[in-house]
């Protein structure tokens, strides 16, 4: 009985926890273990690692053992010349050397004792791995970034939503009135046919909108590695605290983008690439050692029984002299890849630094149009509810109290906007000042 309750209150929690409604944050640490490109970024490190290895074992010691069987069908024949002894001539003769039947079995060791191009390789390993790492990085920012915009499209839609239904309420208040006042000749039939379509407008709004919250919550689910076939709730709880952006802009926070980090580990993987093209001109010296033994004979068993052994020992220079140029022109092509690199890293930094004050500067103007607009927006409500009531009470004409209600969905409107676009430059400012951990807290 014990062992039910206890699964049924587990079935019960994870029920409770599937309906519940997915916050922002949640959106992205779904999407940082889900998204499959940051899968296949991870699956990058550990080749990086797998790699670091593979390089360091060219300066490891390099056993192999070799056994050979040759039976030899047909023996490779010799000319013995003619020799000259005195008043003795022999004369030239045809002979085979070797047996029938050969068998090897040995061991051989070779350990590379100084190859500069090996050694920079080796150096090379570390940025390589270094480089995976922080494209890991990159390409789990740019998926939180996608989610947050993601997430927001659909918040906003909900918005949007939010007031159109509120206009929609008051238009549904509105009709009987107006339908009323016209039976009493008071407005027009003009004036009704206003509030109605006015009414169907808001509805197929309504309907486009409802069509368009499902396309962005299908991008949302894309961008966090969501089933596009299954059930996605979110939390459409929206705070609508305007953030100051006087602390946005740190130009000096551009060498810590993830970008230029890229850009200088790729520089510095690359000059020690320069380096390893430049070590083809040294000497590489290696030593080997190997034992074995060889048995040999006409008869098929004597391959196996008739052993000899053998040992060695022995030290190798390899000293490159020409090489047709080839290695200079590597060398060059080098020195001109860093040069492009320098040279675009400049040209990078400047574009993020243009990038973060226009962030700044558009953040700051629409944290203005949208304090602007919220103000408007309580004003507009304001003064349409006093121009119903004294519309209600035949204090005013039905042009004004039109006008009224006209400049209070003009004024959802702009707020929408002014939201939209506020979002947006908030976003992208905290994107180009290394800001997009703040939304996983």
């Amino acid at each position: 009985m014990k062992r039910i309750f206890i699964v049924l209150s587990i079935c019960y929690s994870a029920a409770v926890h599937a309906e519940s409604p997915y916050s922002l944050k949640q959106c992205i640490d779904y999407a940082l273990k889900n998204h499959r490109s940051v899968k296949m970024a991870a699956n990058d490190v550990e080749t990086a690692h797998a790699r670091k290895r593979e390089g360091q074992s060219a300066y490891m010691p390099q056993v192999n053992a070799q056994l050979k069987w040759d039976d030899n069908l047909i023996l490779q024949s010799s000319i013995i010349p003619s020799l000259t002894l005195g008043s003795f001539v022999t004369p030239e003769q045809t002979v085979k050397f070797g047996t029938q039947y050969n068998t090897l079995a040995g061991v051989q060791l070779d350990q590379m004792l100084f190859n500069w191009s090996y050694i920079q390789g080796i150096k090379a390993i570390q940025p390589g791995y270094d480089i995976a790492k922080t494209k890991k990085l990159k390409t789990e920012n740019d998926v939180v970034y996608n989610t947050i915009v993601s997430y927001y499209n659909v918040l906003l839609i909900n918005e949007n939503e939010k007031l159109l239904k509120q206009n929609k309420d008051r238009l549904t208040k509105t009709i009987p009135i107006v339908k009323l006042q016209l039976d009493k000749g008071m407005v027009r039939k003009v004036d009704v046919d206003k509030v109605q379509v006015n009414y169907n407008n808001i509805v197929s709004q309504l309907s486009m909108l409802s069509a368009k919250k499902g396309v962005a919550l299908n991008n949302l689910k894309y961008n966090m590695g969501f089933p596009l076939d299954g059930a996605l709730d979110i939390d459409t709880t929206f705070n609508h605290e305007i953030i100051s952006s006087a602390n946005y802009t740190d130009t000096a926070n551009i060498n810590n983008r993830i970008e230029m980090q890229l850009m200088r580990k790729n520089i510095n993987l690359q000059k020690i690439l320069l380096e390893r093209t430049k070590g083809n001109y040294l000497p590489q010296l290696s030593f080997y050692l190997k034992y074995g033994g060889m048995s040999f004979g006409n008869k098929y068993a004597q391959a196996f029984t008739n052993w000899h052994q053998f040992s060695s020992l022995g030290f190798q220079v390899n000293i490159p002299l020409f090489d047709g140029l080839r290695n200079a022109s590597a060398i060059k092509m080098g020195k001109l890849n860093i040069s492009n690199l320098q040279e675009d890293m400049a040209l990078q930094a400047e574009g993020m630094k243009l990038q973060m004050m226009n962030a700044s500067t558009e953040m700051q103007n629409a944290e203005e149009t949208l304090s602007l607009n919220k103000e408007n927006i309580d004003l507009a409500k304001n003064v349409y509810d006093v121009s119903t009531l004294q519309y209600q009470k035949g204090m005013i004409s039905y042009t004004d109290w039109m006008t009224a209600e006209y400049s209070y969905k003009e004024a959802e409107q702009n707020y929408l906007t002014s939201l939209v676009k506020y979002l947006q430059s908030k976003i992208d400012a905290d994107k180009s000042n290394n800001n997009l951990d703040i939304y996983k807290k």
